[in-house]
């Protein structure tokens, strides 16, 4: 057994060759990430560019895969050392146990203190494993693995951090009780789209929101203009402008709301998302049943006044105009009693759960 850094064209070939082929056997789930890491492999993306970044792979006696990830530490996180887009065969310990043992080393290089598993490279692109409901294909931008990745984390002492989501059977008549709030806000706030002839002014409202929002995030650490405009390109190639809520206050925004209908299922299990995708959304997107609520954040002076129920209600009238039926929201933190409180008012109750691991560098 032996931990081949992955560096040549080769070795990138046979990182992504893994996962394609270990999820098309497996026919479960859908693979969100394989385009983002050859983005990454490519050296296109932005917000890598202040990242610095080790793709790994521990290979038996052979030189087949039995795990990888890339390895990621970004100064603006300086207390963690990160292990991304894991992917492992079953009954590899000692693989994984290889693997996380050299992330714990370039983590004590960079003065790291602890640990992250499953955190990829930001909050933004991705948190956590799959922990529940192993049996249901995951939704577009969450993961999906067997249950035996948690084990393994497990087996190495790490602590487990609990993530829930939330889901809505029926979206018709779900604010009702909340209807006189709502009018309220709505006459003291205004509620506009994304406006892609001003993308630039309201990518940065996105930003600016989003770093002043969740400055206590457990794992949140700031983005620039840049990293954002990149983003949010991509994500428009599927999304309407109606995905994305502001709250203003005057001229000052205030709050933000994120959704977008489950583009997984446009896909077969066993698929990695991509281009293909990106027709099948012109041609039967308007078929897609699901919804998900990603991520709404409101500045610490407005949440008191019930304005994120306000900004989920703009996102359920403007439902109507879709043909989705279910709703799930993306990841909680279990300790960000605000938000999850939020979720139960709001939702028919909790759904899948999800865990993101922790390990101090010894």
């Amino acid at each position: 057994m032996q931990l081949k850094t992955v560096e040549e064209k080769k070795d990138k070939k046979q990182f992504l060759s893994f996962r394609e082929k270990k999820y098309k056997s497996e026919a479960k789930y859908i693979d969100n990430n394989y385009f983002m890491i050859e983005e990454i492999f490519a050296e296109k993306l932005h917000f890598t560019q202040n990242l610095k970044i080790t793709p790994v792979m521990i290979l038996d006696d052979t030189g087949d895969v039995l795990c990888e990830a890339i390895i990621a530490f970004a100064p603006l996180l300086p207390e963690y050392v990160q292990v991304c887009f894991f992917e492992a065969l079953e009954g590899c310990s000692d693989a994984v146990k290889m693997l996380i043992g050299h992330a714990e080393k370039l983590g004590s290089k960079y003065g790291c203190k602890r640990i992250v598993i499953g955190l990829s490279g930001h909050l933004n692109y991705g948190l956590g494993f799959l922990a529940s409901h192993y049996d249901k294909v995951n939704s577009f931008s969450s993961p999906g693995n067997a249950s035996f990745y948690n084990e393994y984390f497990k087996e190495l002492g790490c602590q487990a951090i609990k993530l829930n989501s939330y889901y809505a059977k029926t979206l018709d008549h779900k604010l009702d009780r909340y209807s006189a709030l709502i009018s309220k806000l709505k006459r003291k706030y205004e509620f506009r789209t994304f406006d892609k002839r001003k993308f630039e002014y309201y990518a940065k409202a996105y930003t600016d929101l989003n770093n002043e929002c969740f400055t206590e995030h457990k794992y949140y650490y700031r983005r620039d203009y840049e990293d954002d405009l990149e983003m949010l390109k991509e994500l428009f190639l599927f999304i309407n402008e109606d995905s994305l809520y502001f709250a203003f206050d005057g001229e000052r925004p205030v709050g933000f709301i994120l959704w977008y209908p489950d583009y997984n299922e446009l896909a077969k299990p066993g698929e990695s998302f991509g281009t293909k995708h990106f027709f099948l959304n012109k041609l039967k997107g308007k078929s897609i049943k699901t919804v998900k609520v990603m991520e709404w954040g409101v500045l610490d002076e407005y949440r008191g006044c019930g304005l994120p129920v306000a900004l989920v209600d703009c996102v359920y009238q403007t439902l109507s105009n879709y043909n989705c039926s279910f709703m799930e929201s993306s990841w909680i933190l279990d300790e960000n009693e605000d938000s999850n409180s939020i979720c139960e008012m709001i939702t028919d109750g909790r759904y899948k759960q999800y865990a993101v691991y922790e390990k101090e560098i010894d």
